[in-house]
């Protein structure tokens, strides 16, 4: 094994060692053991991680750790078995008695339009039915559906589609004081995810399941283009080097591509507004002092001039948008509400900073990105 692949592996196992600490110390992959009840938020965090690592080979050239990593290992095999693919038949009659009985708000809003749940559970080939609990895996799965479905069919920002997606997602439409713990460590995320009102079942499925089921629901999709001209990203080298865990790359190249679509689309609409010189008028002081110190460090590292708005903060979009003038005068017709601006970029906000610092990213997470992704790409008139 060269160097290079030892680090690369290395990293990549970085995220099992933040999931131990995580579950305190030394002996959490006994107690996983011990406990598979207590740990059942940490095995769907790692149901991910594991995967890739097995199918890159990484977990061989480990063997020599066999212990902890086997011992996971298998329990997250055992914490698997229950899923099954339903025959059809099995699963419309599970559907049937969901919508009568069980249904959840968004499920019920499309009730004349119920062929999207039929078709997904025809197309779906992954085990996705926990046998344990078989209603609250139809239930969830329907609910991914009628999410991709109402944003296919409703505009992104629909009053009536924020408040249903605000049931299964949470309420983040108050301005949060996010904790510093919830960007090192999985679990407190996921917990501080369910405190807000994120539904754990959304995101209770084994790993190809969850991915069918989004691509199904059209909520994964391909990610946009991105737009070189506004993609400055101030990366240090070992960021690049530890990035390299498959989950955490492919949402970080989404979150790139995604803000270059935002920063194009507030460029285009403010100049289109306001003029040319909108960033000297329209950004406040210290966020514009912030953007043209990067742009002169950039300058001195001999890259190439961007647009100014290419250096912002992806914390800075939202009160770009949602500033009183330029709400008034540019974004209300887009987006309707302020609180509606703030809540989809404070809901992706937490994966940002993981992504820009290869931090490990759970299917929690992942279901945020792809659901506001495509609400505010939708609205901006990228689809």
């Amino acid at each position: 094994m060269t160097d290079d692949t030892y680090y690369k592996q290395t990293a990549q196992l970085q995220p099992l060692a933040d999931l131990e600490r995580a579950l305190g110390g030394n002996n959490a992959f006994a107690r996983i053991a011990e406990d598979m009840g207590r740990h059942k938020k940490a095995l769907s965090a790692a149901y991910g991680p594991i995967e890739e690592l097995r199918r890159s080979g990484a977990l061989a050239a480990f063997a020599e750790q066999g212990g902890a990593i086997a011992e996971l290992q298998k329990q997250l095999a055992l914490s698997t078995e229950p899923f099954k693919l339903p025959e059809f038949k099995q699963a419309t009659e599970l559907m049937k008695v969901y919508r009568t009985d069980h249904a959840s708000e968004i499920v019920k809003h499309f009730e004349d339009h119920q062929d999207y749940l039929r078709r997904a559970t025809e197309t779906i080939q992954s085990p996705w039915l926990d046998m344990q609990a078989q209603m609250r895996s139809v239930g969830a799965f329907a609910d991914i559906q009628s999410m991709g479905f109402a944003l296919q069919n409703i505009p992104a920002f629909d009053d009536r589609l924020t408040e249903l997606l605000r049931i299964d997602l949470g309420d983040w439409q108050d301005r949060i004081n996010f904790p510093k713990e919830i960007f090192d460590d999985p679990l407190a995320r996921s917990a501080f995810y369910q405190e807000r009102g994120f539904d754990p079942a959304l995101t209770a499925f084994p790993t190809d399941a969850f991915a069918e089921s989004l691509d199904i629901a059209g909520l994964r999709g391909a990610p946009p283009p991105i737009i070189d001209v506004y993609n400055y990203e101030d990366v240090t080298e070992e960021d690049e080097r530890e990035a390299s865990f498959a989950r955490t790359n492919a949402a970080h190249d989404r979150l790139q591509r995604f803000e270059t679509q935002v920063r194009q689309f507030i460029d285009e609409q403010m100049s289109k507004t306001i003029g040319a010189d909108w960033v000297k008028h329209r950004v406040p002081g210290t966020m514009r002092q912030s953007w043209v110190k990067k742009r002169e460090k950039a300058r001195a590292n001999g890259e190439a001039d961007h647009p100014l708005i290419a250096y912002a903060d992806f914390s800075d979009y939202a009160p770009i948008i949602t500033q009183k003038n330029n709400w008034n005068e540019v974004f209300k017709p887009v987006f309707h509400r302020p609180t509606f601006v703030l809540e989809s970029f404070q809901r992706l906000y937490p994966i940002r900073i993981c992504t820009m610092h290869a931090r490990m990213i759970t299917q929690d997470d992942e279901f945020y990105l792809y659901v506001e992704t495509k609400r505010v790409l939708s609205v901006i008139g990228i689809d």
